[in-house]
């Protein structure tokens, strides 16, 4: 007798899992997806083929099973989220493909067959995966593509993922990031208490963006560990709190009074004062909260790690990137610097983080190169033992241009399996984002990956500094080309099988060759290049932005209003 597990056309199903919360969430998707794939719906009876929905603790974080077993369906994962990531897990396994939050594939087929001993098993090295990109703000879309950072509630983090969708990873208090000016706000303490705050060049200065607190000031240590078991009672749930230093327009913030010092010169780094204060806070607050951690920053000048004190099993470092954008980590002499540093934490830090810089913060619209690193970084995290990775890019308010909504997808596949095939996935994409306008959309993205094969560039630089020596004027012609023709062909083209229109595509087409047009105006070059119609075209620009929902040019800039004619 045959136990496999058959839903046909049309056919109902009945579902057997437990009811409130995330599996009421898992049943409406489940009902939803196999409703559009084959017409299926929930029936009682209970001769109808079978789905089951459970959690088994006993997987690896996150992790989901797509099992069949006597001719029953089921969708099994670690804890809430991935009773939500089996669902999913099964979409895909049936074609469905989830690319972005407008963007989603999903096939009509005639039926379902999955045999009987099938076991499909997923889960990523990551526990911690989350992606600062705006495509990925609304839950949906962040739980299809697995990424568990969330904050505790809406405009604290880029997304707040609710138990109802499995919840996500969070920190409590009012920031996940750059925490000790709300601990030690300057404005209220350094009048009375300048000692709170570092000694530069032998003065104090309490100056935000260009100073930290004292480490080595027992009062300090006492307001800020208050200051965190507060967080942690107003937010019981969280399992993270950020203790960590502040932004700054300046290296060398931080303190060097003489107990700063003694202990940076025991350590042989600026990490040594730091690592020991997150520790003592850590170890003041295990006995009321074991189970979280103290996250903390390894930034700017405290990226190399201290060579005595190791953090506390309770301490996370959020190893911070920098270097070159257009090449790997670990081959690149320009990365040698973040790529040593997080040789050096893995060694001594249980749980380590990397925050990843993936777009330039001060043009959001440049063209940005850098995909041939994703792959590479991220297997490179994996390798060094890192168990979480933020990927920051354009996360502020608005849509993406250039092409973040690719990188986003790439990059959140990579963080749940970092073998993920890049090219495969990346063609599939262009295919079912920009429909008949993909193959100019990839001649441009091939191009642009060519120039910058043997350039270094960070992730701060002008599109002029970056492009304007690599593109002559003959070419600039052809990309011209490029854009105009995929536009049409995504017009032409009709819509993309599985669901998505070709009006969808040529917006999105239009959407991404932004990123051209930026650089010819901020070269001006092409149509830019006429002094006496350059406003004119600049305003063109920026109501294009507009009707096309880019709100952000920079991580400190909207797009200009421009009255519309």
């Amino acid at each position: 007798m045959s136990f496999d597990w058959t839903l046909r056309k049309d056919q109902a199903f009945r579902l057997l899992a437990p009811s409130g919360d995330v599996f009421d969430t898992a049943a409406e998707q489940l009902t939803s997806y196999l409703n559009k794939l084959v017409g299926a719906s929930l029936t009682r009876d209970p001769a109808a083929p079978a789905v089951v929905l459970r959690e088994d603790p006993s997987l690896p974080g996150d992790g989901f099973r797509v099992t069949v077993t006597e001719g029953m369906l089921h969708l099994v994962g670690q804890n809430g989220r991935g009773v939500l990531y089996a669902v999913f897990g099964l979409c895909e396994l049936l074609g469905c493909r989830f690319y972005a939050h407008d963007t989603e594939v999903i096939p009509a087929l005639d039926g379902i067959t999955l045999p009987e001993g099938f076991d499909h098993r997923e889960s990523s090295p990551f526990e911690y995966r989350d992606l600062y990109w705006v495509g990925t703000k609304d839950t949906p879309t962040a739980v299809k593509l697995r990424i568990n950072g969330s904050g505790f509630e809406p405009g604290k983090h880029v997304r707040c993922l609710p138990a109802s969708w499995g919840g996500g990873i969070g920190y409590a208090g009012p920031h996940f990031v750059h925490t000790f000016e709300r601990l030690l706000p300057s404005d209220r303490y350094f009048d009375k208490h300048p000692e709170y705050y570092a000694l530069i060049d032998g003065k104090r200065t309490g100056k935000y963006l260009y100073s930290q607190p004292c480490l080595s000031n027992p009062d300090v240590l006492r307001i800020m560990t208050d200051g965190i078991r507060g967080w942690l009672r107003e937010n019981p749930s969280a399992r993270l709190v950020s203790l960590s230093q502040n932004d700054s327009f300046v290296w060398n913030s931080f303190c060097t009074c003489p107990e700063c010092q003694r202990v940076m010169d025991e350590e042989g780094s600026p990490s040594g004062p730091l690592m020991r204060f997150v520790n003592a806070v850590a170890e003041a607050l295990e006995p009321e909260f074991p189970e979280v951690a103290i996250d903390t920053l390894a930034y700017q000048y405290s990226t190399q790690p201290p060579k005595l004190t190791k953090p506390r099993k309770n301490v996370v470092v959020r190893m911070c990137t920098g270097g070159c954008s257009s090449h790997p980590i670990e081959s690149c002499p320009n990365n040698a610097g973040s790529a040593n540093a997080i040789r050096g934490w893995s060694e001594i830090c249980d749980r380590l983080y990397v925050w990843d810089y993936t777009t330039d913060f001060a043009q959001y619209l440049i063209p940005y190169p850098n995909f041939q690193t994703l792959k590479p970084n991220v297997q490179f995290f994996r390798d060094n033992h890192v168990k979480g990775v933020f990927e920051q890019g354009n996360y502020n308010e608005g849509l993406s241009g250039e092409f973040g909504e690719l990188r986003a997808y790439l990059l959140a596949n990579l963080l749940w399996n970092p073998e993920f095939d890049v090219e495969k996935g990346t063609g599939d994409f262009l295919a079912a984002y920009y429909g008949g306008g993909a193959p100019f959309v990839k001649q441009y993205l091939d191009f642009l990956q060519e120039k910058v094969r043997d350039t270094h560039f960070n992730l701060v630089i002008s599109a002029t500094a970056l492009w304007n020596d690599k593109i002559s004027d003959d070419e600039l012609h052809t990309l011209d080309r490029l854009w105009s023709d995929a536009y049409a062909a995504a017009l032409s083209g009709g819509d993309v099988p599985g669901g998505i229109p070709a009006q969808k595509c040529a917006d999105h087409v239009e959407r991404s060759g932004l990123c051209h047009r930026w650089f010819k105006m901020d070269a001006k070059r092409g149509e830019f290049a006429y002094a006496a119609q350059f406003d004119e075209q600049a305003d063109r620009f920026w109501r294009d932005c507009r009707r096309l929902g880019i709100v952000n040019i920079s991580e400190g800039a909207n797009v200009p209003w421009v009255e519309v004619k």
